[in-house]
């Protein structure tokens, strides 16, 4: 009998999550995480607090409350799922039960089949359609990116005011 073969496309915390558990109702399943940018199962809810520097270790926004870095390595060493970063899915043949990906690093394109695809892409921000919304230093606080963004302005001590729209 061959593995039941999962492929998760977003591999913040419910694309991880989500592999985690199907790792454990599945031992023999073959998972893989498509996941569009660098980072893997990132601790989101944390990252007001790094930004305003309650702590300063980027990586705890990454890591297991041990502190082992969740990246493609831990994934495969501790529950064999297969973490593919810097990957976007470009394609999906519901047919054929195909996903198309490219490598954003060298843009070569791949294929993957899978018995199960489950979606876990994230949230978006609404930029209301105001004047200036899409001016510099506009931004939003959806990712590792952005809180990178939101330090270096912090640190360059050049913002008096900051607005916050939006709570979610």
């Amino acid at each position: 009998m061959t593995a039941k073969k999962l492929v998760i496309v977003g591999g913040s915390a419910a694309g991880a999550k989500a592999a985690a558990k199907a790792r454990r109702l599945d031992q023999h399943a073959e998972i893989t995480i498509i996941q569009k940018g660098p980072d893997l199962s990132m601790a989101s809810c944390g990252y007001p607090y790094y930004v305003g520097g309650v702590f300063n270790d980027r990586k705890m926004l990454l890591a297991t409350p041990t502190g082992v870095v969740r990246d493609p390595t831990f994934f495969q060493k501790t529950k064999n799922i297969k973490a593919c970063t810097l990957t976007e899915a470009v394609a999906l043949d519901r047919a054929t039960k195909t996903l198309t990906c490219v490598d954003l690093r060298t843009t070569n394109k791949w294929s993957i089949d899978y018995d199960k695809l489950i979606l876990c892409t994230g949230a978006g921000a609404v930029l209301p359609p105001v004047p200036g919304a899409l001016l510099a230093g506009v931004t939003t606080l959806l990712s590792m990116a952005d809180t990178d963004f939101l330090r270096r302005i912090r640190d360059e001590k050049k913002v008096e005011r900051v607005v916050v729209i939006g709570g979610g």
